[in-house]
């Protein structure tokens, strides 16, 4: 498909990202708090001239995956049909942290928490004399401190009531209750195309998960971690020290079962048959809410690991204000820009902290990022849902789904369910969402899925902060940009069967990108019994369809310009006059 209309907010993200040393890297294992705060230190250098980089360790578990490193290839290319540099990551950027660096922290007294090798930085626990003797290291560029998180689920206030959509027979019969949360936003009609994540890796980064409620009995789990533990058991650990606080699954479980449940029924997710690499990165107990660094370390590792999506129902708006969430400062948002540059399509949530403007958290600033914000079930935007503008003027949400009210599986149970709202809610929905635009578009890059997405969206024509470019369209977006209508009889009023729909664009190609999976420049195709024809992923262009049917005068309509998709070419046919 071709890239157009976002494209230069898009690109932005790279462009920030490229100014950050950068894949992956592991939270360490837990140890005693030192009691004191939690602290990013930034290095100036690598330490040494010597490379280190991924390449040499090919048995590292930090090191990217094929998969990982097709992905990234995948949108190096995509930059390069853009117009961007197509210049290949920088080897540094996979480099190891110095060691003697990571000991000079330590031998202060510091704790250190996690590391990252994207941003050449290590967050450690220190009191405050220790902190002191670290900025006077010679190799410290910087210190802040480590962010704060809040769930953007639960505590929403001001949810719409449970307005659902009455669904159809067929439908129920499958989605049961979750129709109404996957109908608005066209997962139903993706999935009748025969979508539903089939080869799509997923990220979820969460406080933790449970894995024993049945929606989750074909569950495909890839890899799992624990960054907070420093193990590999992402659920409640009563017995490590420090434990886990109680219910510190939950919030997990439920976002994780709006994507991947499948007990048809009871409950559909939006995409059951992707497979998942589930990241615990957040404690959920009120006295420890500074996880900022294990949100990095997680996005690291899951992208490492060749996760295509990455979804985060979390935001960070301590240490931060309006203005510094402007794409480019807070630390959340500088690993989301890392990682649109290496091709992963990243969502979060916008945050609960609505109406007010401007009351989003990072990284939901992100230029790359698919921002989410919440609608009811009959697609109201809720009062809760953040808004925009970013600090530097940018629209946010990009996007809005349905929040509140929606069902989800109620985690240490094995088969309760119960309603939830909050944009962590609407944002796995969205994720979902976009693994079948990534399932029917493997050769799309990160920019490619997030137009579609975007731009397909029913208010696309007129964005604005409270609900971005409005509530998307999963059966759209996959087409994206598209050309349809329904073809009739003008004495009949009755759809027209097998007439032929030949399209040609009739305009020069405006050097745009082509995706392999485009429909061709010009074609044919046919009505259905219903009359109704679909040319989908057309290329850049203004295009003419000329439609015949046997026994009907033939009709030309256009030029139509594509993108946008445009709905709603609808012809009505003449009999052909009789002969005498």
């Amino acid at each position: 498909m071709a890239i157009r209309a976002l494209s230069s907010v898009l690109l932005a993200a790279a462009t920030l990202a490229g100014a950050i040393a950068a894949p992956s890297t592991w939270a360490l294992p837990a140890t005693p708090s030192t009691g004191g705060s939690p602290t990013w230190i930034f290095f100036r250098d690598r330490g040494s001239d010597r490379s280190t980089a991924w390449s040499t360790y090919p048995d590292s578990i930090l090191a990217p995956t094929p998969r990982a490193v097709a992905r990234r290839e995948k949108a190096r290319r995509e930059r390069e049909a853009l117009g961007r540099s197509a210049t290949p990551l920088d080897p540094a950027a996979d480099q190891e942290l110095a060691p003697h660096y990571l000991e000079a922290l330590l031998a202060t007294g510091a704790r250190l928490r996690a590391t990252s090798r994207w941003l050449n930085a290590a967050s450690v626990e220190a009191d405050a004399e220790a902190l002191r003797t670290i900025r006077a290291f010679p190799f410290v560029a910087d210190m802040e401190p480590v962010a704060s998180f809040s769930t953007d689920s639960a505590a929403a206030k001001g949810s719409a009531p449970h307005d659902a959509l009455l669904p159809e027979a067929g439908d129920v019969e499958e989605a049961g209750p979750s129709y109404a949360q996957l109908a608005p936003i066209g997962i139903l009609e993706a999935h009748a195309l025969g979508y539903q994540g089939d080869g799509v890796l997923i990220g979820v980064l969460d406080s933790g998960f449970t894995l024993g409620h049945e929606v989750f009995r074909e569950l495909d789990v890839w890899g799992s971690r624990d960054f907070v533990q420093g193990d590999d058991n992402p659920a409640d650990e009563r017995s490590r020290v420090p434990r886990d606080p109680p219910g510190a699954h939950n919030h997990g479980t439920q976002v994780l079962s709006l994507i991947a449940a499948y007990r048809p029924g009871r409950m559909i997710g939006a995409a059951p048959r992707a497979a998942f690499l589930l990241a615990k990165t957040e404690r959920s107990d009120s006295e420890t809410k500074i996880e900022e660094d294990y949100w990095c370390a997680g996005v690291e590792w899951a992208e490492a690991m060749g996760a295509d999506i990455i979804t985060a129902s979390l935001s960070y708006n301590n240490w931060y204000r309006a203005t510094d969430l402007d794409g480019r400062s807070a630390v959340t948002t500088r690993m989301a820009n890392l990682a649109w540059e290496r091709g992963v399509v990243l969502l979060n949530s916008a945050g609960n902290y609505g109406p007010k403007p401007q009351s989003l958290g990072a990284p939901a600033d992100a230029p790359g990022t698919l921002t989410v914000g919440a609608t009811s079930l009959a697609g109201r935007v809720v009062p809760f849902s953040s808004r925009g503008p970013t600090g530097d003027g940018r629209i946010k949400p990009d996007v809005v789904a349905p929040g509140s009210g929606v069902l989800i599986a109620s985690a240490g149970t094995l088969d309760r369910y119960h309603r939830g709202s909050g944009t962590s809610y609407s944002t796995p929905l969205v994720a979902g969402l976009a693994a079948l635009v990534v399932e029917a578009h493997p050769d799309w890059g990160p920019a490619a899925v997030r137009e579609a997405i975007v731009m397909s969206a029913n208010r696309a024509d007129e964005p604005d902060n409270t609900q971005g470019w409005g509530i998307p369209n999963a059966r759209d977006a996959i087409h994206y940009p598209f050309l349809e209508g329904r073809v009739t009889g003008r004495a009949s009023h009755s759809p027209i069967a097998r007439a032929a729909v030949s399209w040609v664009r009739v305009s020069e190609p405006r050097g745009e990108w082509d995706a392999p999976g485009d429909s061709p420049p010009a074609g044919e195709t046919r009505t259905d019994t219903g009359g109704e024809y679909t040319i989908p992923n057309l290329p850049p262009g203004a295009y003419t369809i000329t439609i015949q049917a046997e026994g009907f005068t033939t009709e030309t309509l256009g030029p139509f310009e594509v993108p946008p998709n445009l709905g709603g070419v609808d012809a009505v046919l003449d009999p052909v006059p009789s002969s005498r």
